[in-house]
């Protein structure tokens, strides 16, 4: 073969890594020692890559560092600002409709989505004390679908919103929300004159709806509660109601 004739890519590749190999052939210290050996000869001769890409790293966690800083800041911000809102309302004593629509603005121009929660529970008080009961459960059923804990918390907003549903003459979506709040609340130990109250107003709803089955099987619930005296009131009215379901 011709000694000036060129290896093919392979062969070179090859040959490469038995210099690599063969490089550290004659060391005779401990397995740690060799592998810092290997490591500190690949950093140099891969040095500008190595660089480039442990500044790329720092580079990205720096971003998203800031972008969660920008963010807490931007939250802080926005409740500093709800609050003095809030004060000035206060303290100038502005009508239902004017704090509405600042709220509603604050509401479309805040940009973390945090704040949400919070006004939309503010919302829901104003538009009930304004009497636009249809708008008060809206707000309240959007607030109960982002909670996920506490279950208490969500089932209470729930309930509030099937009674506001009911002063809105829609039965239906209130029968729905008081479902929704006894199937949440069903699990907790305690609040058992909370759980009663709910069953009752699911049994009692089912009941007006024509649903006799399902209005028995919440009053059923609701008598058969163990709770306190203050609970006695609604195991009466639940019994009540069985007898209806009772004679009909």
């Amino acid at each position: 073969m011709d000694k000036f004739h060129k290896k093919n890519p392979l062969e070179q590749k090859k040959q490469a890594e038995l210099i690599q190999k063969d490089e550290f052939a004659d060391f005779e210290g401990s397995k740690a020692e060799l592998a810092f050996l290997k490591f500190t000869h690949f950093l140099a001769r891969n040095r500008k890559s190595v660089f480039i890409s442990l500044a790329s790293a720092i580079v990205v966690l720096a971003i998203i560092i800031g972008f969660f800083e920008y963010r807490a800041y931007l939250f802080e911000k926005e409740t500093v600002t709800l609050e003095d809102l809030k004060l000035t309302h206060q303290k100038s004593k502005v009508g239902l409709d004017a704090q509405i629509q600042s709220l509603e603005v604050f509401l479309q121009n805040q940009s973390t989505g945090k704040m949400e929660l919070r006004v939309w529970k503010d919302l829901s008080k104003l538009y009930a004390e304004k009497g636009e009961f249809g708008k008060a459960a809206g707000y309240l059923e959007d607030a109960a679908k982002k909670i996920d804990t506490p279950k208490e918390i969500k089932a209470l907003y729930f309930y509030i919103a099937g009674n506001y549903r009911e002063r809105e003459k829609n039965n239906a979506k209130s029968l729905e929300n008081y479902k929704i709040a006894a199937t949440v609340i069903e699990p907790a130990r305690e609040l058992n004159g909370f759980k009663a109250w709910t069953y009752y107003q699911a049994g009692r709803l089912s009941y007006l709806n024509g649903d006799k089955a399902g209005a028995k099987q919440y009053l059923e619930k609701a008598v058969k509660l163990e709770s306190a005296e203050s609970g006695e009131d609604v195991k009466l009215l639940s019994s009540y109601l069985l007898l209806k379901l009772g004679k009909n």
